[in-house]
């Protein structure tokens, strides 16, 4: 069994027709019934009847579809664990979350590719989460996220870190305050980073620790729109305090939260790749770029 037929078999039972799982996968039906047939001798049974409007699953096929989604990853993490293993030593693909290069600065990564001309790197930003998942999947090698992973699968080290700040517009009342508590924003209409972002759970959180779920009239994965929503007065903004270099702050306060809520960013890998060359290499270059420079 081969993740090839698999993935043939599950396109067959989705579409209820060879022809259009053909055309969904871009071969051609003939080399298409080849895996089934295939798949059918190698399990001894018969996993699709033919119907006047296409084909029907047996018994048989609705087990197997049940099972073949975890099956196909588990086959596709093997696959690149062995890759990875192979290229452990010439490779590095890495995985940044949105937002880290506003505190780890890109010529860190071109740096460490520079110096290193012995490796293939390979960087691309994701979602936050989707690090951890291509991670875990060992599509990638190592990760530069937001926020600590407490789960235990990753090994980590802290990089950098700044105060998320609540963003006040001119003629609120907190405007002039010094420092705000989320206690005073129980009746605040509020605009937040939206849920792919690590901070919109630390920040709704910490109001859960005080009580009261949060009023978020917004979410938004644009700054710029967080930004431009609270100068209009529609709510107050919560974001990293890096956001004021970013944007014109006139007419507007960052103010930091008395106890200090944290946009902290982290570099993990697996537990059990850590001591891959490459990302030994990688790690330590990172806990001090000027050395490597």
């Amino acid at each position: 069994m081969n993740t090839k037929d698999l993935i043939c078999f599950k396109t067959i039972y989705e579409e209820r027709s060879i022809h259009r799982a053909a055309k969904r996968l871009f071969i051609t039906p003939q080399g298409l019934s080849k895996h089934i047939r295939l798949l059918e001798d190698e399990l001894h049974t018969t996993l699709f009847e033919r119907t006047k409007q296409g084909v029907s699953p047996t018994r048989a096929g609705d087990f197997l579809y049940e099972k073949s989604g975890e099956v196909i990853r588990n086959l596709e993490e093997i696959e690149d664990g062995i890759r990875q293993l192979e290229h452990c030593s010439e490779r590095l693909r890495i995985g940044c979350a949105h937002g880290v290069f506003n505190l780890i600065p890109i010529q860190t990564i071109l740096d460490f590719i520079r110096n290193s001309p012995e490796l293939h790197v390979e960087w691309s930003d994701y979602a936050n989460e989707e690090v951890k998942e291509l991670l875990l999947a060992s599509r990638l090698d190592y990760g530069i996220i937001v926020g600590a992973d407490s789960t235990g699968r990753f090994s980590k080290q802290r990089l950098a870190s700044c105060d998320i700040v609540l963003y006040v517009y001119e003629g609120h009342t907190l405007y002039d305050y010094k420092c705000v508590t989320p206690d005073m924003l129980r009746e605040e209409n509020l605009v937040l980073m939206n849920e792919q972002h690590h901070m919109f759970h630390v920040f709704v959180d910490a109001c859960k620790l005080h009580g009261f779920s949060p009023k978020i009239v917004a979410r938004t994965g644009d700054a710029a729109v967080m930004h431009k929503v609270c100068s209009q007065k529609i709510g107050l903004g919560v974001a990293p305090a890096f956001l004021t270099a970013s944007f014109s702050m006139e007419h507007m306060h960052a103010i930091p939260f008395e106890e200090a809520i944290r946009w902290e960013v982290y570099g993990v890998c697996q537990n059990n790749t850590s001591d891959y060359p490459a990302i030994r290499k990688f790690d330590e270059f990172l806990r001090n770029p000027a050395a490597g420079a």
